[in-house]
């Protein structure tokens, strides 16, 4: 058995050794645990997302103290593992344990999710929001299932003028969240008419009880180009472009199917 003279210079040269080694961080130190912290389920390998991991990157070296991240490669064979295990379908960003977030207050707030690559559910606009949220008072702009539930339920059906890496974009919420974002003119209309238009057909058939299983995805061309279609009750809602779908490096028929999935989801959330 070791006296107690020993074990202690034991563990002062443990502790010599980790801070030398620079493992034991100024935050763990000062109080424990980081403020935020961020697992990032990103495909890493095939280089797609290198904007949001620079982003990442760089938010967390200019939190030292108060950010801990860490990046889960699901291009991997490790990194999918510990991705499926731990219950992820598809690319996830989860801060302080949660993926979805309430943005802004008021008429103006609506809840995020950092699912899918940025620019599909969210973008770096909803991100600094939620992260400047969490280093102030960390856990407190998480939504829960059921919070997100009386928020949709409320919400309902509008649209958005937002910028996006620069440009105008128009954005569909129903719900709280958004379902549709536009980041380009087509068919005639500037991306903030389309977001308009969509939310219109939306919001007639919303206050005739339009519900989940009444979204369909499917595939035409207009004008020559390949694009997806969003129904609803058999009516045209919206059009996915190649300009939507290069986000998700997919054919517009299949984004057009995860635009429908987002539109069901929220449906859902409101109850219908």
């Amino acid at each position: 058995m070791l006296q107690r003279g020993s074990a202690w210079r034991g563990w002062a040269l443990a502790i010599a050794w980790v801070v030398a080694s620079g493992t034991w961080s100024a935050a763990t130190a000062a109080n424990g645990t980081p403020k935020v912290k961020i697992t990032a389920y990103i495909n890493e390998s095939s280089g797609c997302q290198e904007a949001t991991i620079k982003y990442l990157k760089a938010f967390a070296a200019k939190h030292p103290r108060d950010v801990a991240l860490e990046i889960v490669d699901f291009g991997s064979a490790a990194g999918a593992e510990r991705w499926q295990a731990d219950g992820y379908h598809c690319q996830a960003i989860v801060i302080n344990g949660a993926t979805q977030f309430r943005v802004g207050s008021g008429q103006a707030a609506h809840v995020t999710r950092f699912e899918m690559p940025e620019g599909v559910r969210w973008s770096f606009a909803d991100m600094n929001t939620v992260l400047a949220q969490e280093l102030r008072a960390p856990g407190t702009s998480a939504v829960s299932d059921e919070d997100l539930e009386k928020l949709a339920r409320q919400a309902g059906v509008g649209w958005r003028k937002t910028v996006w890496s620069g440009k105008v974009s128009g954005e569909v919420i129903v719900g709280a969240q958004v379902v549709f974002r536009f980041n380009k003119g087509f068919g005639g209309k500037s991306a903030v008419q389309r977001a308009q238009a969509a939310a219109a057909v939306l919001k007639r058939l919303y206050q005739a009880g339009l519900r989940a299983e009444e979204i369909r995805a499917r595939t035409r061309k207009v004008n020559g180009e390949a694009v997806g279609v969003i129904e609803a009750r058999g009516q045209g809602v919206t059009v996915v472009t190649d300009t939507e779908a290069d986000l998700m490096q997919r054919p517009p028929l299949q984004v057009a199917q995860v635009w429908a999935l987002n539109l069901r989801d929220a449906l859902r959330c409101a109850g219908r």
